[in-house]
Formats: C-alpha cells, structure tokens, sequence
C-alpha cells in the first residue's frame, strides 16, 4: 500500500522527533511527490533530517510548535 502513494499528509498533528525517526525508518518514502508535515513537534536537526532524507520530494515541515516538552495538541480536532 506505501509503495503505491504518491502524497502523505501527516499535518496538524503532534509528530514528534520519535515519530519522524520511526516514519524514516519504516517502508521507503523515496517514491512520494509530497509529504506534508507542517504544525509538528519535531526539532530543527530532526526536520532537516526528513527533508535531507527525501531530495526528490516536496516535504513541508512548516508550522514547528517548539519543544516538546510533553504537553502536545492537535490544530484540527473534532
């Protein structure tokens, strides 16, 4: 199923340093056109590290949210 995206929207979510790690490590992101992760709690090393990590995608890591200390919040919730 991976294989076959050609955009990923994690945006406005709580990714984190851990998440990102773990996004990277998993099934190769190589093929997508797009990776929206824009309103995230990654530090600026991580963040530098997933665009670094896919030269051949549109990856925005806009929006960071600041360290996280723990206390993390979703922008769009029902």
């Amino acid at each position: 199923m991976v294989a076959r995206l050609e955009s990923l929207d994690l945006s406005m979510g709580v990714l984190s340093d851990r998440g990102a790690t773990a996004l990277l490590a998993g099934q190769p992101l190589t093929h997508l056109r797009e990776l929206h992760l824009a309103h995230h709690y990654m530090s600026e090393e991580v963040a530098a590290a997933v665009v670094a990590a896919l030269p051949e995608t549109r990856v925005d890591v806009s929006e960071p949210q600041g360290a996280d200390d723990g206390d993390r919040y979703v922008a769009v919730a029902e």
